[in-house]
């Protein structure tokens, strides 16, 4: 199915052919010869042996450094690297980094979660801050419903992505102590290049790249590019799931003396993606729930779909993508298709100048403002027969109204507009829409003084002083929707029924909607600070021995107005008689802003970080590093928060890492190990339930009205800990000639350490819920969840023209990720099996400036899940004999073709 919806967009390749053709044909009489054009990136010749030796980094250090010399874990992907990964995302291409877990991108091609070497990340990119050149797009990479991903999109205009491990990365840069992502965008030089890339892929996937480069003058030079895309989306939405995409360029001027530079840098990104999440599952049927000795394991083999085909389908549906929302702001029209929305424009002004005296002054200003959507569609575990279902509904809900109701006896299910009546085994399940918008603005200064030393060898030293601004205002809701669970979810309307199946009283739903405006949240941060660094770069024993030493203060002042959604409102239209047929209950608790809580913060940190690298030979180096390192608080935490009023020295997050590693570059292979251990000192995390057990609760038939009890948030302390190994390697052997195999690795045994509260469960039978009660959690010695001990990724490229004489390079990669738990608590412990997935293709560089890509994602249709939800002994499947659950599962195969044109 998702083949021929994408059969359309296969016929545009013929036309690229053809246009480079024409293009070629009537190209200016006095251009140069196609023998005096730059090679094009894309048809780049096979790297030499000395690469790993020779390649320099920009990334956390005072200055260029050969990658060999870096006293701290260090990871490189060129343009030609990202052009043969072709990642459907940025989270996509960095799980090709060793020590980052990406969840197989599957929440689509934006705001997708990564964690790094076992750090304490329930989503997003908390430890990994993206940054542009290095500086950030927006400060702060942990923002809720903004994931840090959403307007860091690499395209024909990036010409490398860094990525630095810890050490310095926690000295030069805001929240570094994980890892520090650097995307490098190309500039201009002295002679005209430029690039263009038409990608189609076989679900209605269309996306033009260009670049276009060089002088304006012999001190002044340009760049500019983008990319725009639609799509159909990686799963079937059924409508137009993605579309938009960025435009950036950037104006460098040189002194003649070189001394003096100047970038100016813009990027303007408009882009919608869709958000994929959990599909319902089910699986054999369980006894007991599972325990930390004896887990409930799921096996592939025995998992079975309810409705959504794991491989490309969704609960988003055009019947679904519109509805209506109540809220303080009145009455809204939401369209899912909105997705992921970035709406940003980021500038940038870059200076950097070597004064007479050896001082240099490097300079980096850029302010970011705009916003961003989250129109996601959240499965609930709830999927079951309508006939269960509709029982649960009337002894859950249509019962609390009781009054509005004497003559019901039931519910039933109906189309939408007065549709006929939904068959009793159908599957029904609740959707949950996380609707959000967010204004956001970011002002970043980064200043740096650097002065070269003689004494027991070169000093560079780095004084640095980093200012920041930023803004963050949000509206979060959630609505509850009813909708059939199947190729195409329908919406339906739920009544109740007399014993002649009669409807009677008011709808349960309006137009499919339960509860017209649910939990949430309104936020406004302000937040500002400074922070103050130096750095020494020391380099003795005749360049043998390179050391780094840093030290960072950091302050930052927060003020945040916070409003729960906890104020149950009754919105009928004055118009409308409460309990007659024109009447619907979804109005009637409508969770509106309650009380202003504020948060008027100060907090300061200091970390400090000391590696070396120890040159062995010119080709083998040992390193090492030990750093303190810490994180002051995310807006997630600001914006909602997050804090123990009793413990106010818990704010700031403490790390300490040691690491240490060799690197060896030779003829035929590379290799970079390093051991390495985290330790995170505990932090504020808090839990929040109803108290079901309050005199404030409606009773509700035989139990209370959960909704109307109060909400008691319980603060706990969580930390982690982490000891592992990562390897990096190539092999290109002199027997097989163009061939390169690469393997990247890690091995690792991550803890929770503490983490011991209480929360609320529902009790059920039947789907019906007919109690409450208190659970103890202990966390403190288990995994954490979604973490695997054991990741690797082996790639192959054989270049066969020594052989065939043509430029044809076929190429592969095998992705293993070890198994996973739902949770790390020590109820309902579900264990999500390890899985691979296989990607290949081949480029055809069929002449200099041309190239021709074939590309299949998950080559053997894998089936598998990335993350889910713990499967409970009381929910049962439809038919009754199974145990169901909801998780995300990988993207079904996919194939896409790249035609790629550069001069």
């Amino acid at each position: 199915m998702k083949q021929q919806r994408g059969v359309a967009a296969w016929r545009l390749l013929p036309l690229a052919f053809a246009a480079q053709a024409a293009f070629a044909q009537q190209a200016n009489p006095g251009a140069p010869s196609p023998a005096d054009v730059p090679t094009a990136p894309a048809a780049a010749a096979t790297p030499e042996p000395t690469q790993g030796v020779q390649e320099v980094v920009v990334t956390g250090s005072g200055r260029k450094t050969l990658k060999k010399d870096s006293t701290t874990t260090i990871n490189t992907l060129s343009a030609e690297d990202i052009r043969r990964l072709a990642p459907i995302s940025t989270a996509d291409l960095l799980q090709n980094v060793p020590g980052i877990f990406a969840e197989g991108s599957t929440a689509g091609e934006a705001s997708n979660n990564i964690t790094v070497r076992g750090l304490p990340v329930t989503g997003g990119y908390r430890y990994a801050p993206q940054l542009i050149d290095g500086l950030p797009w927006f400060e702060e990479p942990e923002v809720p419903f903004m994931n840090n991903d959403v307007a860091v999109r690499d395209d024909l205009m990036t010409k490398r992505v860094e990525v630095v491990k810890g050490g310095t990365g926690g000295i030069l840069y805001s929240n570094g102590l994980g890892a520090t992502v650097n995307h490098i965008t190309r500039t201009g030089g002295q002679v005209l290049e430029g690039g263009y890339k038409l990608e189609v892929a076989d679900y209605n996937f269309v996306r033009n790249d260009f670049f276009l480069s060089g002088p304006v003058n012999k001190n002044l030079t340009f760049a500019v590019g983008g990319f725009y895309r639609t799509s159909d989306g990686l799963r079937d939405t059924g409508y137009t799931a993605d579309k938009g995409g960025q435009l950036r360029g950037n104006l460098v001027y040189l002194t003649d003396d070189g001394r003096t530079e100047v970038q100016l840098h813009a990027l303007s990104i408009n882009d919608r993606t869709a958000f994929y999440q959990n599909v319902p599952f089910q699986v054999p049927a369980i006894t007991q729930p599972g325990t930390p000795a004896n887990p409930v394991r799921i096996h592939m083999d025995e998992v079975w779909p309810i409705g959504i085909d794991f491989a490309h389908g969704t609960v988003a549906s055009p019947s679904n993508r519109r509805f209506t929302m109540l809220g303080e702001y009145g009455q809204r029209q939401v369209d899912m298709a909105d997705g992921i929305h970035p709406n940003f424009d980021i500038y940038t002004l870059k200076l950097s100048h070597e004064f007479d005296s050896g001082w240099t002054f490097d300079a980096g200003l850029r302010h970011s403002s705009g916003s961003s959507g989250f129109n996601a569609l959240f499965t609930g575990n709830d999927t079951t027969t309508a006939a269960r279902f509709n029982n649960a509904r009337y002894n859950n809900d249509v019962q609390r109204f009781g009054s509005f109701y004497p003559a019901a006896t039931g519910v039933a299910a109906y189309g939408l507009d007065g549709g006929a009546r939904i068959a009793d085994s159908t599957y029904l399940d609740f959707l949950i829409p996380f609707i959000a918008t967010t204004r956001a603005k970011s002002t970043s200064a980064d200043l740096k003084l650097g002065k070269s030393l003689q004494w027991q060898g070169e000093h560079r030293l780095t004084l640095g002083a980093y200012l920041t601004d930023y803004a963050n205002k949000q509206n979060f809701q959630q609505s509850l929707l009813v909708s059939t669970i199947g190729e195409h979810p329908e919406l339906v309307e739920l009544r109740a029924i007399d014993a002649a199946g009669n409807p009677v009283g008011p709808s349960v739903t309006s137009g499919g909607v339960m509860r017209l405006g649910f939990n949430g949240y309104l936020a406004d941060a302000q937040v500002n600070g400074e922070a103050f660094y130096l750095h020494d770069h020391w380099e003795a024993l005749e360049g043998r021995l390179k050391l780094d030493l840093g030290v960072r203060h950091q302050t930052q002042r927060a003020n945040v107005l916070y409003n729960v959604r906890d104020q149950t409102t009754n919105l009928t239209p004055s118009g409308v008689v409460p309990g007659s047929s024109a009447d619907t209950i979804a109005d009637d608790e409508v969770l509106l802003p309650g009380a202003n809580q504020t948060l008027d913060s100060k907090v300061s940190a200091t970390g400090w970080s000391v590696g070396g690298n120890y040159a062995l030979h010119p080709n083998l180096a040992v390193y090492g590093l030990v750093s303190s390192s810490f994180r002051l608080p995310s807006l997630e935490q600001l914006n909602q928060l997050q804090f123990d009023p009793a413990a106010p020295g818990s704010k700031v997050e403490k790390i300490m890492q040691y690491e240490g590693g060799l690197r060896f570059y030779a003829d035929t292979w590379d290799t970079q190990l390093a051991l390495f251990y985290n330790k995170f000192s505990p932090r504020d995390q808090y839990v929040e339930y109803r108290d079901f057990t309050s005199s404030q609760c409606t009773p509700a038939g035989t139990v209370v009205d959960i909704n109307s009890c109060p909400l008691v948030r319980e603060f706990y302390r969580r930390g982690i800990q982490n000891i592992g190994l990562e390897v990096e390697a190539a092999w290109r052997p002199r027997e097989v000639k163009g061939l390169e195999l690469r393997f990247n690795g890690v091995v690792q045994n991550p803890k929770v350490v503490d983490a011991n509260y209480r929360t609320v469960k529902e009790i059920r039978v039947n789907d019906v819920v007919t109690g409450y009660a208190f659970e103890q959690i202990g966390e403190d010695g288990r995994r954490p969840r979604r973490l695997a001990q054991v990741m690797a990724n082996l790639q192959g490229t054989w270049d066969l023209k020594p052989y065939t004489g043509l430029p044809f390079k076929p190429y592969v990669k095998y992705t293993y990720f070890g198994s996973r738990y739902s949770e790390s608590q020590d109820v309902n412990v579900t264990l999500y099996p390890a899985y691979y997935h296989l990607d290949g293709g081949f480029i055809w560089d069929f002449n200099k400036n041309s190239a021709f890509q074939f590309h299949v994602s998950n080559i053997t249709n894998r089936l598998s899940f990335t993350e889910g939800d713990p499967v409970f002994v009381d929910l049962k499947g439809p038919n009754g004999a199974t145990n169901r659950g909801v998780s995300r599962p990988l993207f079904g195969r996919t194939v896409r073709a790249m035609y790629t044109y550069f001069f």
